[in-house]
């Protein structure tokens, strides 16, 4: 894959002033994966991102087939997972169902589980294999188009869903502008994101530097799964507030760990790193993070 290098300040407050974090791909990967570049977080506003931002020529997800990306994802707990939001969702808003739209969609099984809770649900992906899935096994209405050029976000909704995607976007400010002219007045955004500031990434930047090497594990901006700008509470209440937006719950949370179980030294690492998760989420600190907001 080609990129194109360019030299951009922090992607939500516009700062110069940043804290190196370390490298990130090709010579600092265990596997040489992807192609190097800085990681850095904002002094102002908290957002990790990488110094020079590394464009694709061309998207990395085009070609993914739904199998190979979502191997690890349970179907079935994601449409409970659906079911539980439209249920929060109905909580905050106070009544039964809506409309519910859903940016990077994927398979479309949160959409499913909201449907059977008599929302009417739309999704958005810019992957065709994913968007075919939601149409065919899950009955899901889903518009193959970027966030950018979307025609979906020119209509309203009582909800709109950025599960595991706002860290995928080198222009999140732009994005939360389109969310928030397609909510209603008083309308709901949910988002669900890796933690940048959780325990597991400051043991993990200790671990490298107590090795000798510059390296950092925020991010992963040239390889799969090709996070490209990093959150943690204080850069996402940044971002929302700025954006329009009042928070109406904010969670941290223990994600799963998705070391490979091999033999050997890879199965001490996986230990490892369950403590981490454990101990992380205990003390406040946890690797995911979710929250609602509001339209103001």
């Amino acid at each position: 894959m080609d990129w194109v290098a360019e030299d951009r300040s922090c992607p939500v407050c516009g700062s110069r002033s940043a804290r190196d974090l370390g490298a990130r791909g090709g010579r600092a990967h265990r596997e040489g994966k992807g192609r190097e570049t800085r990681v850095v977080r904002c002094i102002d506003c908290h957002v990790v991102y990488q110094r020079p931002t590394l464009l694709p020529t061309a998207s990395p997800y085009l070609d993914y087939s739904a199998r190979d990306y979502f191997q690890l994802h349970d179907p079935s707990r994601k449409i409970r997972s659906g079911e539980a939001l439209a249920a929060f969702a109905e909580s905050i808003l106070g009544r039964r169902s809506g409309s519910m739209l859903e940016l990077g969609c994927g398979r479309g099984e949160l959409l499913r589980g909201a449907a059977n809770r008599g929302w009417k649900t739309r999704g958005v992906d810019m992957t065709a294999g994913f968007a075919e899935v939601a149409r065919h096994q899950y009955g899901i209405e889903v518009e193959h188009a970027s966030i950018k050029d979307s025609r979906a976000l020119q209509e309203t909704y009582d909800v709109v869903l950025l599960a595991a995607i706002l860290e995928h976007l080198y222009d999140p400010v732009e994005a939360l502008e389109r969310v928030r002219g397609a909510l209603v007045a008083g309308g709901l955004v949910f988002i669900d994101l890796p933690n940048e500031c959780s325990l597991m990434n400051r043991m993990g930047n200790a671990y490298m530097w107590a090795q000798g090497k510059d390296w950092a594990v925020n991010l992963s901006p040239t390889f799969a799964p090709f996070h490209v700008v990093g959150f943690c509470p204080t850069s996402l209440r940044r971002l929302l507030t700025a954006g329009g937006f009042e928070i109406q719950s904010l969670q941290l949370y223990r994600t799963t760990n998705a070391l490979p179980k091999e033999r050997g030294f890879r199965v001490a690492n996986r230990y490892a790193l369950d403590a981490v998760l454990s101990l992380g989420k205990l003390v406040g600190m946890g690797a995911g993070l979710t929250c609602w907001a509001t339209r103001k």
